[in-house]
Parts: C-alpha cells; structure tokens; sequence
C-alpha cells in the first residue's frame, strides 16, 4: 500500500511561512476531500503549558490548518482534546491553542462526553469509549508534535489520538496494559477504531529528552503530512535517528493491514528525511526488555522508575490524582514537616510514567537509580 508522506521546511513560527509550508505539506499528501464537512482537528495539548516549551503543538500550526481545511470548502471546521490531568479550559487557553481556534473563527469542542464504538479488527480492545465530537466529525485530522514519550520512546500521529479518549479514562489503559508492547497494541487498535484521514505533524520544534513534558525543545525546521499515521511516523523517527522497530504501537501496526506494511511504501515528497536528520537528539533510554513484563523483584534493576524532588515538588498532587495503580500519596515531609512531599509505593508502581507527564514543574525523573543531587 504506498503512500506518501511530504516533508516541508518551515525554519521558524512566523504565520505566513508556517500558513505556505502547511498549505505545501497538505496539498503533496493528498489532503482528503472536506468541502461541505465538519473538520475536527486534534492538537497535542498534554497540559497547559506556553507555546515556546514544545509541549503543545504549537498554535500557528493549528492557524493554518484551519485557513487550509477552510479554503478547501469544510463547512465547520472544529478543535479538541482531552489533556489526561488539567481537563479545565485553562489549560487551552495557556498553550495558546484556544485563543488561535477563536481568531481563526473555529469551534472549541468538548471531549469529556464519551460514546462507545465498536472495534472488531482489534487485537486487545473490541470497544472504546471515544470522545463524541472525534467519532462524529466527518473528517479527523490528528495535529500532533514530534516529540520524544518516556514511556513509548517517540509520540506522533498515532500516539495523538490517544487524546480522543475523555479526560481520566486513559490511566485505566495503562493499569489494563502496563507492559509496553500491549500498550502499544491498545494504540493501534485505537487508531483503527478512529480512522484517522490525516496526519499533519508539527516539526518545526520538537522536544528531546525527557518527553513528553519535561524535554528540551529542538529546532527541525519542518512540517509533515501524510494520509497514512504510521508513515508519517516511522518517517519522523528517522529525522531524529530513532528505529521505529523500537516503538511499540509503530512496530505493531506495521502488520495489521490498515497502513503501510513497509518503509519501502513510502514516498517522500520534499525534503528528504536524511537531510533534516539530527544525530544527537537525546534519545529515551531503552530499558531492553522488549517491553514484556518484568517481574517486581528484577524492575528496579533494569526498568526506570519515577523519582521526586523535594526541593522543586509544589505538593499540588497531580501525579497522585492521575496514578493508575494508587502508587502515590501526599505526606508530611520527614525533613521538613511544614510542608508535604510525595511518597510512592514501589511495588505498586506500574511504570507508565503518567506522573512524568503531568508534573507541572519538572520535579520528577525517571532513572533506574535515586539522583546524587541534594533534593531527592
């Protein structure tokens, strides 16, 4: 099944590049048909943090979208996500995506009404409650961000649309899949059940280190499209040196018939990968264990582990809210007893690092080994 995946060099957020460099990526990929149809695009909103951090994709990008699917005759052009945590509208509003939807005359949507769908080609999950607006919209588009996802080591296209899933349903996902590999297989058999049309990616400034969250934003200089998710992000993954084999939801999805069956299917248009590549993206360490269940005596030999800071943590609790497995809880500080710091249970911490990406103040690591630093 070929398909292609356009790679369009845009240097810097300034909205009439950004708008030519989206209208270029989307017109070589083969936008779908919208004239007369409700677009819902999906933006990476994974909390409420400010456009320059790369944490969210970024809101000229959302901008242009909407002038594009416009200009193609879409008669309402919509915008969501579900953030796992911070699900009030503060949240959009501080990423600036909000405030570009309503300059740009779109419709907000709301995320937290689930509807259940039936998904009979997936390989764990049959059904998914998914967000009303993404199953009724005629046409969905995930805008995702490159980045780099502590737990599945890259997040894009396809990891986006876990965002369709309302609010704090998604930790239940986790504790029913907590080994990479089957979360992975949860991912694709989400994005089967969503039939996503399109992918456009923001790479003008992705985020190394230790994503999604809590990395350094890195200049790439591009924006990508494709109509098939998993080429656009097996092709992303080589821009910043990573094996796609090493990504589980990509691997997984590679044989089940619905995208690509391999990167010889693949044509680019544009720039090519290789020319855009970076050698020294700090990648997430792998913890070598194919993602297969460990068992609890060996995991904090050889699987990283969430560690906190006592000296950065503000003791809002989000990381025990958001906890799947209730690993978590807020106690008085043995140190400092005027002030409450984190407490986690080891043994039932199931190492899908939803407390990484939620901390508001990057007070948590995550290591096979407690930090030297004083603070922790």
């Amino acid at each position: 099944m070929r398909t292609k995946v356009s790679i369009i060099r845009c240097p810097e957020y300034e909205l009439a590049a950004v708008v030519a460099a989206v209208e270029e990526a989307c017109e070589a990929a083969g936008f779908p048909d919208v004239k007369g149809k409700t677009v819902l695009f999906k933006p990476n909103i994974l909390k409420g943090a400010e456009p320059d951090t790369a944490v969210c994709t970024h809101p000229l990008v959302l901008r242009a979208a909407i002038r594009f699917a416009r200009a193609r005759g879409a008669e309402r052009v919509q915008v969501g996500d579900s953030p796992g945590f911070q699900t009030g509208i503060s949240a959009f509003r501080k990423s600036g995506l909000l405030d570009a939807a309503e300059a740009e005359g779109a419709q907000w949507v709301d995320f937290s009404e689930g509807i259940q769908v039936d998904n009979p080609e997936g390989k764990l999950v049959k059904s998914f409650n998914i967000a009303r607006a993404a199953v009724e919209a005629d046409v969905l588009v995930s805008l995702c961000k490159l980045k780099n996802h502590t737990l599945m080591y890259y997040t894009g296209a396809m990891k986006n649309l876990f965002g369709c899933v309302p609010g704090l349903q998604k930790p239940q996902f986790h504790m029913r899949f907590p080994e990479r590999k089957h979360f992975g297989e949860m991912l694709t058999d989400l994005n089967l059940a969503l039939k996503c049309e399109f992918s456009l990616m923001d790479a003008v400034v992705g985020m190394d280190g230790p994503g999604p969250g809590s990395g350094r934003p890195r200049r790439i200089g591009a924006i990508l499209a494709s109509r098939d998710p998993l080429a656009l992000d097996r092709t992303a993954c080589g821009i910043i040196g990573l094996d796609p084999r090493h990504v589980a939801n990509l691997e997984d999805a590679l044989g089940r018939g619905a995208w690509i069956g391999s990167d010889d299917e693949i044509d680019i248009v544009g720039t090519r990968p290789e020319e855009l590549r970076i050698d020294d993206w700090d990648q997430i360490p792998r913890d070598r264990t194919r993602g297969w269940h460990v068992p609890r005596a060996f995991q904090n030999l050889v699987v990283g582990r969430p560690f906190f800071s006592r000296r950065t943590c503000i003791a809002c609790g989000a990381c025990v809210d958001i906890c799947p497995g209730k690993a978590l809880e807020l106690v008085a500080d043995d140190k400092a007893k005027a002030r409450r710091s984190i407490k986690i249970d080891y043994d039932k911490c199931i190492r899908c690092y939803c407390c990484h990406e939620v901390c508001p103040e990057d007070a948590i690591v995550v290591r096979k080994t407690r930090p030297l630093a004083t603070g922790w």
